[in-house]
């Protein structure tokens, strides 16, 4: 577990529940700095893990998973704030548990989890964006419509980068076992 990607992992889990209590106590402008950190740890522990040779088993794990508790809790901090509509992040939310479960699940019966493709660090991408840009509307600026056109682009990358995930695990899997 010493090893950086790892750290800089656990640092992004440890970082939500203080974005959430800077979101909630109204600091709004920290709240929106350590989730940009956080956004870059997610960039950072992969780079870093490739370059340094640090791949681990506990990083397979833990880096989809801070991934998954960070975009949720952010996701429903802005519906309960009313700066986002709660459809756009029901289907978010959707994709996000829905990877969620099913990586819990392969992980629990021993299923190889399948690496992240460009096409869903994109569509994730484009979704922090689109948070990071709300996130700034509702504090300094009147960008409704920029976040709203990130998210709409942002939903349907989700949804195929989604599928698309889904259909690779199963067929990795499906020629692991045979």
């Amino acid at each position: 577990m010493s090893n950086i990607p790892n750290i800089l992992t656990i640092l992004r889990i440890l970082l939500i529940p203080v974005f959430v209590l800077l979101f909630i106590e109204g600091f709004y402008l920290a709240a929106v700095i350590i989730f940009f950190i956080s956004v870059s740890t997610d960039f950072f522990d992969g780079y870093l893990a490739k370059k340094l040779n640090s791949k681990s088993d506990l990083g397979r794990v833990l880096d989809p998973l801070a991934d998954k508790l960070t975009i949720i809790s952010v996701l429903l901090l802005l519906i309960f704030a009313g700066i986002i509509p709660g459809f756009i992040a029901g289907i978010f939310l959707f994709r996000e548990l829905f990877i969620l479960v099913g990586g819990l699940l392969a992980y629990v019966l021993k299923i190889d989890i399948i690496r992240a493709t460009i096409l869903g660090k994109t569509a994730i991408f484009l979704l922090y964006a689109a948070v990071i840009s709300a996130l700034l509307d509702s504090i300094f600026f009147d960008m409704r419509n920029v976040d709203l056109i990130l998210f709409y682009i942002a939903i349907p990358l989700n949804i195929i980068s989604g599928a698309d995930y889904f259909i690779k695990a199963v067929r990795h899997n499906r020629h692991s076992v045979n």
